[in-house]
């Protein structure tokens, strides 16, 4: 059974549901701990932790920030926090950094244009509301405006690293995402290391700049991926964390507090995480 979700997205960042029912659909999972990690903002938490109390279950505090290494490209990395944590420069931070989201979105609008398949950014930014902007949020619009039929779609054929219509972005350093959260007190961990391109790569600059933990066990790994992973974070010192990801994006995706993990690992991250510091 999944004791805890320490990966989330809701209708703050690329979610499709608020982050009330996140933690809900959480706790009828039988979830005891969920972290609400949108993308580059905290502005979910309040919500989320109002929810917890009322549905008993803990919540962390957390975020998911991109980062860019010159070897190895986008990284993600995921903070946690705790409860009494004074996030107010962190949040800050942020919001300088989801400016570069608008940027981004401008540009990817522009690229649709040239490529035959015009999306207004004014659509975009009434998808996305007051959430942090997103390729999603330009994937809806694009199916909105009729040239494709479904998000997956429009990242599958335009949006993927790489895509016709894929914009970089311009990212913090793996090193000065790490300095941020242990600054404020909190555990990071490396966001699903198997979809990167080098997945050992990745993970070992993570170790090597001071993370701390590592996403072993995320949605539809493999068992062959989840042990390798392990031994690599054996060999590195990095604590297991576990995270579903969870967007609503696609039918097929796995809700909130659904992906297990064994109870001895379960337990030990869960106590790491109860004993941040404010």
């Amino acid at each position: 059974m999944a004791r805890l979700d320490l990966h989330t997205h809701s209708t703050c960042s690329d979610g499709t549901r608020p982050p009330e029912w996140v933690v809900q659909q959480a706790a009828d999972n039988g979830v005891e701990l969920i972290a609400l990690t949108d993308h580059d903002t905290l502005a979910g938490v309040k919500a989320a932790r109002g929810a917890a109390r009322q549905t008993g279950i803990d919540l962390i505090a957390g975020v998911e920030i991109s980062v860019s290494d010159p070897d190895l490209g986008e990284l993600h990395v995921l903070g946690y926090f705790a409860p009494s944590a004074q996030l107010d420069e962190l949040e800050r931070q942020l919001t300088r950094y989801r400016e570069e989201r608008k940027s981004r979105a401008r540009r990817t609008v522009k690229r649709l244009h040239a490529l035959g398949m015009p999306v207004e950014y004014e659509s975009v930014m009434d998808i996305a509301g007051r959430a942090s902007i997103g390729r999603p949020h330009v994937a809806r619009a694009m199916v909105e405006a009729g040239h494709v039929e479904s998000v997956q779609e429009a990242f599958d054929r335009y949006l993927h690293n790489g895509g016709p219509a894929y914009v970089p972005r311009t990212l913090l350093s793996l090193s000065d995402s790490l300095d941020m959260i242990h600054r404020t007190g909190g555990f990071s961990s490396l966001a699903h290391p198997t979809r990167y391109d080098d997945p050992v790569g990745a993970t070992q600059a993570f170790a090597a700049a001071g993370g701390r933990g590592l996403e072993i066990f995320y949605r539809n790994d493999t068992p062959d991926e989840i042990a390798n992973g392990e031994q690599l974070a054996q060999r590195l010192g990095l604590v297991a964390t576990v995270g579903s990801d969870f967007h609503g994006l696609h039918p097929s995706e796995l809700g909130p507090g659904t992906v297990p993990m064994p109870e001895h690992q379960a337990t030990r991250i869960m106590q790491i995480l109860k004993d941040l510091s404010p």
